[in-house]
């Protein structure tokens, strides 16, 4: 059984008490838009923090990201309300640099890890590498 992108970052990435209702929003068409806005500004609330590798609103700028992006070289998936790049599979660096440059949300998935760009906004926007495990 095909599991698509959708799914599987809500199973792997999702607080357990929202899990449920992301799945639903995320993998029904006509709520997609809206569970995708969920990570606009609430990302935080959203996410499994003992998922979280790396945050904060600078995290493209941070050493230990580079290295990170550098050591995985798969293609991502990438999910977004932004119909510009929702549904596109690029490098991970290709996808970094349009998620760098979006203002809406991104969220990149990759193999075992996942980015999340909250929408940009006055004072930065926030920035989460997960970890699967």
């Amino acid at each position: 059984m095909d599991i698509t992108p959708e799914e599987r970052f809500a199973r792997a990435y999702i607080r357990k008490s929202r899990r449920e209702r992301v799945l639903y929003e995320l993998t029904t068409p006509g709520k997609r838009a809206r569970g995708l806005d969920r990570f606009c500004h609430g990302t935080p609330e959203l996410i499994d923090p003992a998922k979280v590798l790396l945050a904060g609103g600078d995290l493209v700028r941070q050493p230990d990201f580079a290295r990170f992006v550098r050591k995985h070289e798969g293609d991502c998936d990438i999910l977004s309300p932004d119909p510009g790049l929702d549904g596109l599979r690029l490098s991970l660096a290709d996808a970094v640099n349009l998620a760098f440059y979006c203002l809406d949300a991104v969220i990149i998935l990759g193999d075992g890890f996942a980015l999340v760009f909250g929408e940009a906004e006055k004072g930065g926007r926030d920035q989460f590498l997960l970890s699967e495990k």
